[in-house]
């Protein structure tokens, strides 16, 4: 990729990144605790709202807002805050998110919702690409973007190839990945997305999991998630 070009594309949510308390990588989503129900779910309406305006206003190009996963009346909600670079969310993605699938979302017990925290410049060309087309290509391309995260990660080229996976696994042109990543509108969207979630519930590691809006510990600790799906199945 031109670098010029890609400098320019940085400004764009150089200063949003900057402004934000940024989280860690880490296997703990730090103290437990639980947010108020009645405010979160008043921001939760607003912030579906305003993804459902951008959403119309792109003409209904890319993936706005909560990437959700199963039934969506399904009796137990789980959040997901996480980067696309951070090794620790890859982990919960080969290894705790298939047994979450398997055992509690394809059986509707559990809706899933997969939200952004951006970390980095290479974070946020990720997140933007892998919403460039639809919800399916963006699950594909995330699941791609953790398997072969240390791969892209140690590329001489990460752009070149983050665009690579792109067309590999989701049929997205060189063209249209550069389109996409150049989205200010979308740059925009994910940083607020990863400002409301340290906002909202205090993230501050990555991955960040919320079972019915009460963080987990541990959240790489298949026994721990479990026990508290099951808590609130209960």
């Amino acid at each position: 990729m031109n670098y010029q070009k890609y400098s320019e594309y940085l400004k764009g949510f150089a200063l949003s990144l900057a402004l934000l308390g940024l989280a860690a990588c880490s296997d703990s989503g730090g103290d437990a605790e639980t947010t108020d129900p009645a405010v979160v779910a008043e921001e939760e309406a607003a912030a579906a709202a305003e993804a459902q305006q951008l959403s119309a206003a792109a003409g209904g190009v890319g993936v706005w807002g909560d990437i959700v996963y199963g039934d969506p009346d399904a009796p137990v909600e789980i959040i997901e805050y996480a980067s696309l670079t951070c090794p620790h969310c890859a982990r919960f993605a080969a290894d705790i998110f298939p047994k979450i699938q398997a055992e509690y979302i394809d059986t509707g017990k559990v809706k899933f919702i997969y939200r952004n925290y951006v970390m980095n410049p290479y974070d946020m060309t990720a997140s933007v690409a892998a919403r460039c087309k639809n919800t399916d290509v963006a699950k594909r391309l995330m699941k791609v973007y953790f398997d072969r995260q240390s791969a892209w990660i140690g590329a001489e080229d990460r752009v070149d190839a983050l665009a690579g996976l792109a067309r590999r696994a989701g049929g997205i042109s060189r063209t249209q990945f550069d389109r996409c990543i150049a989205n200010r509108e979308m740059q925009q969207h994910l940083a607020k997305m990863t400002q409301d979630g340290a906002a909202r519930y205090k993230v501050n590691a990555t991955p960040t999991l919320l079972v019915d809006g009460s963080k987990v510990n541990a959240t790489n600790d298949w026994n721990a998630v479990k026990a508290a799906i099951e808590a609130e199945l209960n």
